[in-house]
């Protein structure tokens, strides 16, 4: 656009010298004068302009639950509320490129989301610094809520990942942590590297929070990608958790009361998984497990969709979740997708879950019923 008005100005202005060549020479060149000045601008705003990307979106839902013992709820809400500033400082000839991200969430109260540096002066090796989404699972990283088939992800991200209020650990933090990453890849071919990896080490406490010990988490992945539309990926996290706040949660930790003389205990997190999407379907897969003390978990989804038109999408997704692997009870959610994208900056979903919970006491089971519509600017 500004390179059209700016055609457009030099258009006028070459009439303008020509309508006026022998009448007005000092207006002439006043004219060129403005000009240049103008072009000058031009080139020094295409220089800054990939390094102020300003964006955000906007999520408000409606959801419905209804239990197999008669109670239901139903509610409004505000999803997600988020602002990012990001950008690209420089890009060397030799392929070096350091770049900045802000993302700020305004739902609830202000917090920070992300706020991180990068400088990879070579394919095979980069920095990260700052509060990113720890390198574990592949829906938790490579799939943000504006680009997730489902309204929800799926419990056992959920679960084991730090995604939700329902973390096992009992912290929600959007996957994110403060820390320090490693990153690179190997065999660039067609635009993407079919070895990439990330290693890091983070505080282990989630968003906007110090470190409450003296030990560090490790989290690291490794994914292949044989050809552009499929990744298969392995990963591992694992560190310290607080015992406190875990005491009486799980029956495998009735060992943990209060007169424990035990502040932290160690928990691990590994698994793998494969994603493949391309124009007109979408297939991906994860089996996430664990120990958190002596609590030993597991679970498994997968999920396959199809696209139609770029504009309209179709899923469904089965979910397993077993918490406690001595016990006999698990989870089992069923889930049916769709989303809407009538232009680019709406789309409207919907999404139906049937979550089925055996030998687990009396917890009944429940049908779901989420609405969501997102506005990105």
């Amino acid at each position: 656009m500004k390179r059209f008005i700016l055609t457009i100005l030099s258009l006028c202005t070459t009439f303008a010298l020509y309508a006026q060549s022998v009448e007005s020479p000092a207006e002439v060149e006043v004219l060129k004068e403005r000009v240049a000045k103008l072009e000058k601008r031009s080139e020094v705003w295409d220089k800054l302009k990939p390094a102020f990307k300003f964006s955000g979106y906007i999520q408000a839902g409606y959801d419905y639950q209804w239990n197999e013992d008669g109670t239901t709820t139903s509610t409004f809400h505000l999803r997600r509320a988020r602002m990012s500033l990001q950008g690209d400082i420089f890009k060397g000839k030799n392929g070096a490129k350091a770049s900045y991200r802000i993302q700020i969430d305004l739902c609830k109260e202000l917090s920070i989301m992300d706020l991180w540096a990068k400088y990879q002066p070579v394919n095979q090796f980069g920095l990260q610094a700052g509060q990113f989404k720890v390198p574990i699972s592949i829906e938790n990283t490579d799939y943000n809520a504006t680009q997730l088939e489902f309204i929800t992800y799926a419990n056992t991200v959920q679960r084991l990942v730090r995604m939700s209020s329902s973390d096992l650990q009992g912290i929600n933090s959007s996957g994110r942590d403060i820390g320090l990453q490693l990153y690179g890849g190997f065999i660039k071919k067609d635009g993407f590297s079919v070895i990439n990896y990330e290693l890091g080490v983070f505080n282990g406490t989630g968003i906007n929070v110090k470190d409450s010990n003296k030990s560090k988490d490790i989290a690291g992945r490794l994914i292949i990608q044989p050809m552009k539309d499929l990744k298969i990926a392995g990963y591992y996290m694992g560190g310290e958790t607080n015992a406190t706040s875990l005491v009486g949660k799980y029956p495998a930790m009735n060992a943990l009361n209060p007169d424990a003389n035990l502040s932290y205990l160690g928990y691990n997190r590994y698994g793998g998984g494969v994603d493949y999407e391309n124009k007109y379907i979408f297939a991906r897969s994860e089996y996430i497990a664990g120990k958190t003390g002596d609590l030993t978990s597991e679970g498994i989804y997968a999920l396959v969709g199809a696209k139609f038109l770029d504009k309209c999408t179709v899923g469904v997704r089965c979910d397993y979740f077993d918490e406690d692997k001595n016990s006999e009870g698990d989870q089992i959610n069923y889930s049916a997708a769709i989303s809407y994208r009538p232009w680019k900056y709406l789309r409207v979903q919907a999404e139906y879950t049937l979550q089925q919970y055996r030998k687990m006491g009396n917890k009944p089971n429940g049908n779901c019923l989420y609405f969501m519509v997102t506005a990105l600017f």
